[in-house]
């Protein structure tokens, strides 16, 4: 590996981040979640009760707390925030090699595989920095809605979340590489989404599915032992797909 061509290529990649946009595009959406979460948990139970009244309908909400909030975060992310990573994830290589840029890079001293490790990387330091702005967006929230509360647990739970959103991340650029073009790898990536969570629910083959890794989040704030199943497969799968990439790409004809 050449480690100073690695790291041009990286650099290359941000700086598209940047002027495409999608940089910018997954720093608001994890900014926009990390103020919004505890403002849903903070005033739902108020308002909620005024946009029903008279519909002879009676709900009774309990006051928002900063596990309600820390559970909306959770929740928004890994729901929206995966439909989000997939659409700027899907053309990550599929797109260079619609337009041309990839054939052109290859022809420099570049090889495939720094290519394609220089795509995994920059696009896990976008999601990584867009993670932290939207977590400590969040306690800055939870801290003025709610009070101090002990940020250790919220932090174990991001960064479990944050490894989710890494196999889902690593699972779309996989389909960027060994599809042509980028829709077609989106909806794969999201196909495969939806599948690993009708696999979740096939009992201890289930336990696998990178689905579960929410659920174990949870056993953090009940001081549970977490299940080392969902860890292993959701590792599984970032091998496979960096591994299965490198692969592909090795035998692409430019």
């Amino acid at each position: 590996m050449k480690p100073h061509i690695y790291w041009v290529l990286i650099q290359k990649e941000l700086t598209e981040q940047m002027r495409s946009g999608r940089f910018i595009i997954l720093l608001a959406v994890f900014l926009f979640f990390g103020i919004a979460s505890p403002l849903t948990a903070k005033f739902l139970p108020a308002i909620l009760p005024s946009i029903i009244k008279g519909q002879n309908i009676t709900i009774q909400i309990p006051e928002g707390t900063w596990i309600d909030a820390m559970g909306q975060f959770v929740k928004n992310i890994s729901q929206i925030g995966v439909f989000i990573i997939i659409l700027l994830s899907m053309g990550t290589v599929a797109r260079e090699k619609e337009n041309g840029t990839a054939s052109f890079l290859l022809v420099k001293p570049v090889s495939r595989n720094l290519f394609i490790l220089s795509k995994f990387t920059s696009q896990l330091i976008v999601l990584l920095v867009s993670m932290l702005v939207g977590f400590f967006t969040a306690v800055l929230y939870i801290n003025i809605f709610f009070g101090s509360f002990p940020m250790t647990p919220f932090a174990q739970i991001a960064l479990i979340l944050l490894f989710y959103l890494i196999v889902m991340q690593c699972i779309t650029i996989f389909f960027s590489v060994l599809i042509k073009t980028q829709i077609p790898a989106g909806i794969l990536a999201f196909v495969t989404t939806l599948l690993l969570s009708a696999v979740s629910i096939l009992g201890k083959p289930g336990m696998y599915s990178p689905s579960h890794l929410l659920d174990e989040s949870q056993s953090i704030l009940t001081n549970s032992i977490m299940n080392w199943q969902p860890f292993a497969g959701s590792l599984l799968i970032i091998i496979c797909c960096i591994g299965g990439s490198l692969r592909i790409f090795r035998n692409w004809e430019s």
